[in-house]
């Protein structure tokens, strides 16, 4: 098989991945992060509807539920929006640079935990 051919099945391969933590190393991967749609929650029901649900319906709203407190979102504070207003300004000021110019970069410097990651990635989806 020759390199291009290789390549090209690599690349399709890498395309029909889903989304996990090791496909947002790359463009594609964190654009579809990005891009992707927001998750929904599931239904508000109350005690009584939720007794008139037949076996399966329950287990599967049980497992909606479960999944959907699962996947914490950021919670948006004060701190954060004054973050992404940091990382709107350097990256507004990218935006009339030449190609041949460097970039402006932010360092995002705190104790491991404090959601420095989870603010960023908030950053990607929210702007």
């Amino acid at each position: 098989m020759s390199r291009r051919r290789h390549a090209e099945t690599e690349d399709r391969q890498w395309r029909d991945l889903r989304l996990d933590n090791l496909t947002l190393t790359k463009k594609e991967g964190f654009a579809a992060f990005a891009e992707a749609t927001a998750p929904t929650p599931p239904d508000n029901l109350t005690t009584a509807q939720l007794k008139l649900l037949s076996g399966d319906a329950l287990a599967d709203h049980n497992r909606r539920r479960r999944r959907w407190h699962a996947s914490l979102r950021p919670v948006r504070t004060e701190q954060v929006d004054l973050l992404h207003e940091d990382l709107n300004d350097i990256f507004d000021a990218c935006l009339d640079q030449g190609g041949q110019e460097a970039k402006g970069a932010a360092a995002l410097d705190a104790f491991p935990g404090l959601g420095k990651t989870t603010a960023a990635l908030a950053f990607a989806r929210w702007a």
